[in-house]
């Protein structure tokens, strides 16, 4: 990687805009980086790093150094660097998030940090990603090393590689295991830790479950807690000899439980027996004293039997006079219907009128009554006719007051309506200038849509290229997978082609590799060997894999220029903005739009009102004339209203009207006609009662009764004789069948006395045949729970033979994986080494190796570093300590006693020699340009010579070597220069001397 220009405004202390052509300071491949001490220098390898990963070079420097105070407000901070790997230029553009002012009110708003990678192709810039996430993922790509591994390698920042040199194993550790990267290394460890986690845990649970099933079997046994705590604690053999008792125990005890509940049992048939015969003659017993109770207790309801059997007599007697009471009882209702009419009528009635005399005399005043009602009739429809005749009158009134009041209207419309014509016009210009503006509008917002419809479609594309940049990555790390499983079936090809060849060996032919006809020890297939066609497949899914990830690459490039396109379009503006200017415009068009309605609408009402000023004068005349007309037909209607009132009043005599008096001779007349009736109706009916009670007594005194009452007192009616006579036969049927009971063969010879000695002997018998029966549940319960628990015991003794089976199958299993477990975490073994120490240990030699090469030219072969297991704890021995070797004393000691000078020239040895190793293990990354920051003042001009000679060496190497100081004898020295100084204002600037 080489640079070739960095351009930075307001950042760190660069308040303005500066450009670094790298190119010119390179020409001899060694440049001076200087300038006072805090005026920027490290600032620049700050830019540098920030522009390609989007962090800064020390461990130590703060992310608030970004923005410059000094730079004005409304410049944005940025840096862009250009640099070229493998021929090809690329330029990376970066802001950092930071404060800016509002493009609206006042204040301050967070600007986001934003990035923008960009390839040289043909002679032009062509965009790579504008994504943050994607930009580091291409960048650490194509440089081949992640941030921490640039600023060991490419940038050594001031402090960091002295630091190094003196800090501890954890430390140093620490910043190895970020530079080479062990997470292989720590997977793997923490995978068996995992599986070993996961055998300890199962090996536990094998336990609980050995214990969990000796628990249930003694549970089962019947154990007492304690008795089960016992036998849990016993060795695995004698807790096989202890359950063996158990269960010989439970096998006797389930034997003599079967004797006795056969004796039991045989006791319960002998109780049965005896309970069923004291319960026959229990039963025969309790019928009889039945039988006799109820016999009894009917016999004493006789009374009320012949009772019934006399009424029953006395209603067929009477029944010929029932019928006969019947039409008597309806021709006295009839009379007392007839009355209550009368009185209805007239409630003050005389004896005479109660009797049915004066009918036809109140008849023939009620016909006269009707006859004068009659000739009043056309007058009474005289005065119904006369609201309407006052109602015409007061429309007429109303009519000629109405015409004159149109004509006051009239003239007042009149009058108004040259002013309402002039304000019209006024409107109607108005609303004709504020329709011009429609068009201006429209124009603005077509321009408006076309910017929203890039920037809604900016938004969408972000996520589809957001998910094109992932499946890119997974595109490309699938293909590295497939490369490195093909690589490792090609080694392990060629490690097993020993073994391949020795297959195709025969007595004494000859090798065709050394020509021996003996071939003493021919090589052995080794396990998981691959084979040809193996190889092949292999080859083939790398290929295919690497055609996908290129679809990938095709696929996300397609969205990226599609990205740039929107953005062009869209000129900045979010969608929200956008939105709410399109907003503000079609508000606009709409007045304008409403404008234009507007103006035809005053138009046309203009026209109506200088229409209706002609018509209103026509109007006026024709209003004047139907007042006059109104006046005269109001005067004649009021003048015959008045002759008809006057007759009708006549007509009245003394009533209020015509006709509430035909009303009230008609009430008289109908009043007269309903009281004659009622006489008439009172009349008849008398008669029909009189004749009705003759009959009646007669037939009564012929059945035998001395008056009719007496034969009224004895009639009942056909259903009543029904229930009573079934009442008389039910008692004499049951009489019978209660004596056919208590008479029955069964029960002849029986002594109702001997009831109760029969009840006690049943109950003795029953409780007897009880107590037999719960003896035999009690030992058949007693015989079931100890088939039971043998039963269960028997199960558990399996289950309990099975866990220790699993428990020791397990524990043959997950031995290998808790030995290698130890062993990956340092815990077991001769070492004691963990796997990633292990790793570390081997790297950090190589470092030793490549440092100790340039701090022999640089100490003049006084000075070695040596890695050392040898420690004052037990940490320090974990292989990482570094320890210096002084060839003048032949003495081994501690970096922290070289003076200032010694740990400079020997930091930088070491971390040029991890600069090495770092570039080794990424695959050749080809670094061309390299910076050294600080620590060339402590040194003596004899060991400044010494130490520039390595770096002459680096440069012949092609390597550009830039060094960071502020020494003054180092300007002598190197004649490219870039020139940091401070400006009046504190700010600074660079300038390039070449």
């Amino acid at each position: 990687m080489r640079l070739h220009s960095v351009e930075l405004q307001a950042f760190g202390p660069y308040a303005t805009a500066q450009e670094i052509d790298f190119d010119r300071l390179a020409s001899s491949g060694l440049f001076l980086l200087e300038g006072p001490t805090g005026a920027g220098k490290t600032t620049i390898l700050d830019a540098i790093t920030f522009a390609l990963y989007g962090g800064l070079a020390g461990e130590d420097s703060g992310a608030d150094r970004l923005h410059s105070d000094f730079a004005a407000p409304d410049v944005e901070p940025a840096v862009t660097v250009e640099f070229s790997l493998r021929g090809v230029r690329y330029r990376v553009s970066r802001a950092p998030e930071h404060q800016r002012l509002k493009k609206r009110g006042d204040g301050y708003t967070t600007q986001a940090m934003r990035v923008h990678l960009q390839r040289m192709e043909d002679g032009r810039w062509v965009s790579l990603s504008s994504n943050k996430a994607e930009v580091g993922d291409l960048i650490t790509e194509a440089v081949g090393l992640s941030r921490a591994q640039f600023t060991q390698v490419m940038l050594l920042p001031q402090g960091e590689f002295a630091r190094f040199l003196r800090c501890g194993d954890d430390e140093r550790q620490a910043m190895l295991t970020k530079l080479f990267g062990t997470q292989l290394y720590d997977r793997i460890t923490a995978e068996l830790r995992h599986r070993r986690d996961e055998a300890v845990h199962r090996r536990e649970q094998a336990a609980t479950a050995i214990a969990d099933a000796v628990s249930a079997a003694a549970e089962a046994a019947g154990l007492d807690p304690g008795a089960r705590g016992e036998m849990l604690a016993l060795p695995a053999a004698e807790r096989a000899v202890r359950l063996k008792q158990v269960t010989d125990e439970l096998a006797e005890t389930v034997a003599l439980t079967g004797e006795a509940l056969d004796l039991a049992s045989g006791q319960v048939n002998v109780a049965l027996a005896a309970d069923e015969q004291a319960k026959r003659r229990h039963t025969l017993m309790a019928r009889l004293t039945q039988a006799l109770a109820r016999l009894g207790e009917h016999e004493r309801t006789r009374a009320e039997q012949d009772q019934r059997a006399s009424l029953l007599a006395a209603a067929r007697q009477a029944e010929p006079v029932r019928p006969l009471l019947a039409v008597l009882a309806g021709a006295e209702a009839a009379v007392s219907a007839a009355r209550a009419v009368l009185l209805g009528l007239d409630p003050a009635a005389a004896d005479d009128m109660l009797a049915g005399r004066g009918g036809p005399e109140t008849a023939a005043r009620a016909a006269g009554h009707e006859r004068e009602a009659a000739a009043l009739q056309h007058l009474a429809e005289a005065e119904a006719a006369l609201p309407g005749q006052e109602a015409a009158l007061s429309a007429l009134t109303d009519a000629a007051a109405a015409a004159s009041s149109r004509v006051s209207s009239l003239e007042t419309v009149r009058e108004q309506l040259p002013g309402q014509i002039a304000a019209l016009t006024a409107r109607l210009d108005e609303a004709r200038d504020e329709a011009a503006s429609a068009d201006g509008f429209r124009a603005r917002l077509d321009v408006i849509e076309k910017q929203y419809a890039a920037a809604s479609r900016l938004a969408e594309l972000m996520g589809v290229l957001e998910a094109r940049n992932s499946a890119l990555r997974d595109a490309v790390e699938h293909h590295q997978r497939l490369v490195d499983a093909h690589q490792e079936a090609m080694d392990t090809r060629l490690r097993g082609m020993a073994a391949e060849l020795a297959a195709g060996l025969a007595d004494a032919a000859p090798c065709p590799v050394c020509g021996s006809a003996v071939h003493p020890a021919p090589a052995r297939p080794m396990d998981g060997a691959v084979t040809e066609q193996a190889l092949a497949d292999a080859a083939e899914r790398r290929d295919a894999a690497e055609t996908q990830r290129q679809r990938a690459q095709a696929q996300r490039d397609e969205v990226a220029r599609e990205v740039t396109a929107c953005s062009a379009v869209a000129e900045g503006r979010t969608v929200g903005d956008l939105t709410a200017e399109a907003a503000t415009l079609t508000d606009s068009i709409a007045r304008a739009e409403q404008a234009v309605a507007e103006a035809a609408r005053l138009a046309s009402d203009l026209a109506s009102r200088r229409a209706e000023h002609e018509q209103v004068g026509e109007d006026l005349l024709a209003a004047a004339k139907e007042a006059e007309a109104s006046r005269e037909r109001a005067g004649k209607a009021q003048a015959d209203l008045a002759a008809r009132r006057a007759e009708l009043a006549a007509a009245s005599d003394g009533y209020h009207s015509v006709a509430t008096r035909q009303e009230a001779l008609q009430t008289r007349a109908a009043a007269g006609q309903a009281l004659g009736a009622a006489l008439d109706e009172v009349s008849a009916t008398l008669a029909a009662q009189h004749s009705a009670q003759s009959v009646a007594a007669r037939e009564a005194l012929e059945r035998g009764f001395a008056i009719l009452a007496e034969a009224r007192t004895a009639v009942l009616t056909p259903e009543a004789q029904a229930v009573l006579e079934g009442q008389v036969m039910t008692w004499n049927s049951t009489l019978s069948a209660l004596k056919a009971a208590a008479e029955a063969d069964d029960l002849a010879g029986l002594d109702p006395a001997g009831a109760p000695q029969a009840q006690a002997a049943a109950s003795a018998a029953a409780a007897a045949l009880a107590r037999a029966q719960e003896a035999e549940q009690d030992v058949r319960r007693a015989r079931e729970r100890a088939a039971e628990r043998a039963a269960r015991l028997s199960e558990r003794l399996h289950e309990v033979r099975g866990a220790e089976e699993s428990a020791d199958h397990l524990a043959e299993a997950t031995d290998p994986i808790v030995r290698l477990a130890g062993l990956a975490r340092g815990m077991d073994g001769h070492r004691r080494v963990a796997l990633t120490t292990y790793v570390l240990r081997h790297w950090f030699e190589q470092v030793v190796a490549a440092a100790n090469v340039r701090l022999s030219a640089m100490s003049s072969s006084r000075y070695e570093l040596k890695r050392t297991d040898e420690g004052e704890t037990k940490r320090e021995r974990a292989g990482l300590t570094l320890s210096v070797v002084d060839r003048h004393t032949g003495e081994e000691r501690s970096p922290k006693s070289l003076s200032g000078g010694e740990t400079f020239y020997t930091s930088l040895a070491l971390a040029l020699g991890l600069a090495d190793v770092v570039k080794a293990e990424a695959g050749g990354v080809e670094l061309d340009t390299l910076f050294i920051d600080e620590g060339f003042g402590m040194l003596d001009s004899e060991t400044l010579d010494q130490v520039m000679e390595v770096i002459d060496d680096l440069r012949d190497r092609g390597r550009v070597v830039g060094i960071v100081s502020h020494v003054a004898d180092l300007k002598d020295r190197v004649a490219e220069r870039l020139e940091v100084r401070r400006l009046p204002d504190g700010s600074s600037a660079v300038k390039v001397v070449a």
